[in-house]
């Protein structure tokens, strides 16, 4: 096993107070990244199913300040990799929208090491799109 890390960043099109609201609010992954079929909050724990398996993460801090979220997910069964940290935080444009930055450090055997890259380079980007797809779908037009 090695040492390993990847990062996914986008800007969407949605103020950073709203994408921050969404991955602050820890919860509800299931509303915005689709391989994720159920998703709740128990203590500091988050529990998320996949694939029919529930798995766990431990939400190690939650800075709503600076609008970083880092959790840890010690086993899971998606991805030839063990012992992950991931941490999203959310950042202003000078537009005023918002970038999200997803990363993850990781240990994984050297053979599989590109193809976790490439699994993660995809569930980052379907996660924020998601995260920017919940947001503006939530805003009904005013009659």
């Amino acid at each position: 096993m090695i040492a390993s890390h990847h990062k996914v960043s986008l800007n969407i099109d949605v103020t950073p107070e709203s994408a921050w609201e969404i991955i602050g609010g820890v919860s509800g992954v299931d509303s915005w990244l689709a391989p994720i079929s159920a998703c709740r909050v128990e203590g500091s724990k988050r529990y998320c199913t996949a694939e029919g398996k529930e798995f766990s993460e431990d939400i190690l801090s939650v800075d709503h300040e600076h609008k970083v979220l880092r959790y840890a997910i010690p086993e899971q069964h998606l991805l030839p990799v063990q012992e992950i940290i991931g941490e999203m935080n959310v950042r202003k444009t000078g537009t005023g929208t918002a970038i999200v930055d997803w990363e993850w450090e990781f240990q994984v055997e050297p053979a599989n090491e590109s193809e976790a890259k490439e699994q993660l380079d995809m569930i980052g980007k379907m996660g924020i799109q998601g995260i920017e797809a919940l947001i503006k779908n939530s805003k009904q037009p005013v009659a």
